[in-house]
């Protein structure tokens, strides 16, 4: 992949947040002195990668006395009396945008020609389940908008790297992002307290992957071999450096993806 190489969004509903590019710096302020996480770059390297997802609309899973003032709560179709989930006393609920068309847990997507035909409107739901008892821990997360990456791009997408997301895991999911033309869904599994998302909060992050580098092989080199033989010797020339200066790493890479300049 170039540095040139362009990510397309295609937003379906109007006035969406939408994921913007990543940044190394993960806090607005950083504490001085020695050893913060922002002087790790292979830590700020990692936050920096890909996209930040903010939550297109607001969400939540509360006791339903907390749910708050003005929004819609519900259950999963599966929590009924017979399931495990139903002793669970928490609700779902979500807060109507009509301005990016999500009303009553749906967004409306406008002007879709359906088989060739006049275009019309199709309904998909903000946060949907699964239809299974053993996946009642899991819940959906849809994003109103199309990804378009290059030709053997693809894109995974996972929780926010080094960010705080309430104790929410998002489950990785890598998309054929290249021609899958639907509305990525997060899956998202329950935690064990409660959740809180207004929109534009960071809710999942998404990083590009050559699919070429799907299944890589590996190689353990033997210890007669040159390629062995140069790495324990770049591996002294690296203990010698470190002992001289401990911040060598950020000195020698020779990217600055990830750089938080002091």
């Amino acid at each position: 992949m170039t540095a040139e190489a362009t990510v397309h969004i295609v937003p379906l509903v109007p006035n969406v947040k939408l994921p913007r590019p990543s940044q190394a710096r993960t806090r607005p302020q950083i504490p001085p002195g020695y050893g913060v996480q922002e002087q790790c770059l292979p830590f700020t390297s990692a936050s920096a990668l890909g996209f930040l997802i903010p939550s297109p609309i607001r969400f939540g899973l509360c006791p339903a006395s907390e749910v708050p003032q003005g929004c819609h709560p519900f259950r999963s179709p599966l929590d009924h009396p017979t399931s495990g989930a139903y002793k669970d006393p928490r609700v779902y609920y979500v807060a109507d945008n009509p301005g990016c068309r999500f009303v009553k847990n749906a967004f409306t997507f406008e002007d879709i020609p359906m088989d060739g035909s006049k275009p019309s409107s199709v309904l998909e739901p903000g946060v949907s389940f699964f239809d299974r008892e053993d996946q009642q821990d899991l819940f959906k997360l849809s994003l109103p908008y199309v990804w378009r990456t290059p030709p053997n791009i693809e894109t995974l997408f996972l929780g926010a790297l080094n960010r705080s997301s309430q104790g929410l895991e998002v489950m990785s999911g890598l998309v054929e992002t290249e021609w899958y033309s639907g509305a990525v869904n997060l899956v998202l599994r329950k935690p064990q307290g409660s959740l809180h998302f207004h929109e534009g909060d960071w809710v999942a992050q998404a990083v590009l992957i050559p699919r070429d580098l799907r299944a890589p092989s590996l190689e353990v080199v033997p210890d007669h071999a040159r390629l062995s033989r140069n790495i324990r010797k770049e591996l002294g020339e690296w203990f010698r450096q470190h002992a001289e200066d401990r911040g060598a790493y950020k000195v020698l890479a020779r990217s600055r993806q990830g750089r938080i300049e002091s």
